[in-house]
């Protein structure tokens, strides 16, 4: 018994003494290297933090674009069925459960996640969305966490850019492409993910709104849950800058509005304008928009040029006043010097006005728009002072603006200038310019002679909204003195006062401008298009103290429009008249603001054309007259009864025999419900019927002159008064 005794004693005393032996050499020696495969085990791994795109505001904060992040969310059901086995739940019992977690915490529907959770037993892990939004994920790790929900694995998924305004300034803003660079599928979260501008602002600030990347140090055990592990290492995502624009986003309603109108009533391919400020060069609005831009999808319009900036177009004759600007500056011309008009032949070349004026004064030349006139007294400035002077103006150059896909404009060296430059350039042909070249021409003007650089970024601001750089009006340099500054304003006041934009008179400011007209040019190829023409006006108000500086061009206007008086200069009066009364702009004072306050349309319908004249004399209303007979009878008028209207938009009387329906044939379609639609709504609703809409006021419709569910025809003009 004691042999077996100490035989058992001998052979635990070995085991222990070979145990104890194999763990100090596998802790000391560790001949199995073992530690090699604990580091392994345990060596972090880098997860990439991906930065918020930085958000675009107006110049008052009102935000234009933001980010969204969305992240994928997974379940490790392999975990999910070792909990359930724990705490005595069926496999169905613990998928509902974490079904409902995301279907009160997310948009993901209790029945679509308990659907993605039962289906494909084969898989361990399954995802149950890659689009749930950054709060809602905050929201499930919080509810998983609480009820000791196991099996939630989550990753950053991708970025959506939001536009909080629509279509509004949708060409400028720009859009964005997903980017993923170095994309490797076994490991999507160290994949690099970006967002990149592909145009407008987004492009022109890639940079800056991207943000910088961080990065974090992490270690996930078997079942891919991250294990806390210390002196792990983390650097965080830098977000990218906000950028605040000059945009003012009323302001650019209104030009949007206006161009959609426009190409309504005046056609074309397209249409912009740019409106700034004359003396910082700050920009309020710049509009760029096709007749198609309302049927298309969003996402095509915001990658489509930016019209202002990078259409180019012979200006015409709104280039004549920059030669006569030169010659002023140069003293070669005296006020009260008389030139010639109608034709003039130079070699082979015979340049003609449109109308036989006799003797012209330089004033006269440009009001009248006279090609001979200006021809002449581009004679007296020649070439070199002529070409020094527009590249001064900033022709030939970007703008300073630094948009993406901003053009430099077609302005040839003067060593490759013909025999027919000087005089074709005098009058605006043999040189292309974009809307906003011209704007900063003109704006020299209403200053008293500097060229200011115009910009649209007001300053970027971090995510707190601090101030990291702050953009300031700057003058490039003087152009001319402010005596030829001066006189050429007065000038450009009686194009609008006497000559060919005296339609556009407003009776409340004082306004300056030129029309201007050309042939289109033959895309690569000599000579002009057959009935094809840019027409344009530019100017600027209050001519005795400027303040704002308006360009409008439309590409293509039909045949009946082509001039730029015709379409051009109405839109710029209809812009004008609807900035100055928005309530943040300052320029007329409060007063005339009353003095043009709305009136109530009368009921003319059932009087004869004299008495209805009398009747809208005594209210200060202008009128015009659509006559379908020989009859005297009012029997339609538009706006309709009881519509409120400025002073400064007329009323349409229609004339016929007593109870004669004025109107088409065949009715094509039925009047729809527009109050409280924006104006672009409505121009979408009515594409298709074919109806024309003229629009009194901007912003939301508040009254209509066709009753809503009335028979409407083609051809059918339906008058809305909108307001803000």
């Amino acid at each position: 018994m004691r042999a077996r005794f100490y035989a058992l004693l001998v052979v635990f005393t070995l085991v222990v003494a070979v145990w104890t032996v194999y763990l100090f050499s596998i802790q000391i020696f560790d001949p199995l290297k073992l530690d090699y495969y604990r580091q392994i085990r345990y060596k972090p791994g880098k997860e990439l933090l991906i930065p918020t795109r930085g958000s675009i505001f107006d110049n008052e904060g009102n935000l234009f674009v933001s980010s969204i992040s969305f992240y994928q969310t997974d379940i490790d059901r392999k975990q999910v069925f070792n909990w359930a086995t724990k705490s005595k739940l069926t496999k169905q019992a613990a998928y509902k459960k974490i079904a409902a977690a995301f279907g009160k915490n997310s948009s993901i529907s209790e029945t679509e996640a308990y659907q993605k959770l039962t289906q494909n037993d084969n898989l361990s892990s399954i995802q149950i969305s890659n689009k749930i939004k950054e709060s809602e994920l905050e929201k499930l790790i919080t509810y998983f966490d609480k009820n000791n929900l196991p099996g939630l694995i989550y990753n950053f998924s991708s970025m959506k850019r939001i536009y909080s305004r629509g279509l509004t300034a949708a060409r400028l803003l720009g859009s964005v492409k997903e980017s993923t660079a170095e994309y490797n599928p076994e490991d999507p979260v160290n994949s690099i993910y970006k967002l990149k501008g592909i145009n407008g602002i987004e492009a022109t600030y890639n940079q800056e709104l991207s943000g910088q990347y961080g990065w974090r140090e992490v270690v996930y055990d078997a079942n891919h849950n991250r294990v806390p592990y210390p002196g792990l290492h983390e650097k965080k995502p830098v977000n990218g800058l906000n950028i605040w624009l000059t945009i003012d986003s009323s302001m650019q309603d209104v030009l949007e509005e206006a161009l959609a109108e426009g190409l309504q009533q005046y056609g074309g391919k397209n249409a912009a304008a740019v409106l700034m400020d004359a003396n910082t060069g700050r920009i309020y609005a710049m509009a760029g928009v096709s007749a198609e831009d309302y049927t298309e999808d969003p996402g095509f319009v915001r990658v489509k040029s930016n019209i202002p900036v990078s259409f180019l177009f012979e200006p015409g004759s709104t280039m004549k006043p920059f030669t006569a600007l030169t010659a002023l500056d140069y003293g070669l011309i005296k006020p009260r010097e008389v030139f010639s008009s109608g034709a003039r032949t130079i070699g082979k070349r015979v340049i003609r006005d449109t109308h036989h004026y006799g003797g012209l004064t330089t004033r006269g030349v440009i009001a009248k728009s006279s090609n001979v006139g200006i021809s002449i007294i581009g004679d007296r400035v020649g070439s070199k002072r002529l070409y020094d002077k527009l590249i001064l103006l900033g022709f030939g150059q970007k703008s300073g603006l630094n948009l993406f896909g901003e053009s430099s404009g077609i302005f040839h060296k003067l060593e490759d200038w013909d025999g027919y430059s000087l005089h074709s350039i005098t009058f605006g042909y043999a040189i292309s310019v974009s809307a906003v070249q011209l704007a900063a021409a003109y704006a020299t003007v209403a200053n008293g002679g500097n060229y200011v650089k115009p910009y649209i970024v007001d300053s970027f601001r971090d995510e707190t909204g601090k101030i990291v750089e702050q953009f300031e009006p700057k003058v490039v340099r003087r152009v001319v003195s402010q005596t030829a500054a001066d006189t050429l304003k007065s000038y450009l006041q009686s194009v609008v006062e006497d000559g060919t934009a005296k339609h556009i008179k407003l009776n409340y400011i004082t306004l300056a401008g030129k029309t201007g007209t050309a042939q289109k040019k033959i895309e690569g190829q000599a000579g002009y298009a057959p009935g094809k023409y840019t027409g344009n006006f530019v100017g600027f108000f209050p001519v005795d103290k400027p303040e704002m500086v308006l360009a409008v061009v439309y590409d293509e206007p039909s045949i009946g429009y082509r001039f730029g008086g015709s379409c051009a200069a109405p839109t710029f009066q209809k812009i004008v008249s609807r900035v100055l009364f928005l309530p943040n702009c300052n320029i007329l004072p409060k007063n005339k603001r009353m003095q043009q306050a709305n009136v109530m349309t009368p009921h003319l319908i059932g009087l004869t054309i004299q008495s209805a004249e009398s009747i809208l004399k005594q209210h200060g209303l202008s009128y015009n007259i659509e006559r379908h007979d020989s009859s005297t009878i009012v029997v339609d008028q538009y706006p309709k009864p009881n519509i409120s209207l400025g002073k400064n938009h007329s009323i349409l009387l229609v004339t016929g025999r007593r109870n004669q329906n004025i109107g088409y044939e065949k009715a094509v379609d039925i009047m729809p419900n527009l109050s409280g639609m924006t104006i672009r709504r409505a121009l979408q609703v009515l594409s298709k019927s074919r109806v024309k809409l003229k629009i009194h006021g901007s912003g939301i419709i508040k009254r209509q002159s066709i009753i809503a569910g009335t028979k409407i025809s083609q051809g059918t003009t339906c008058i809305v008064e909108a307001s803000l």
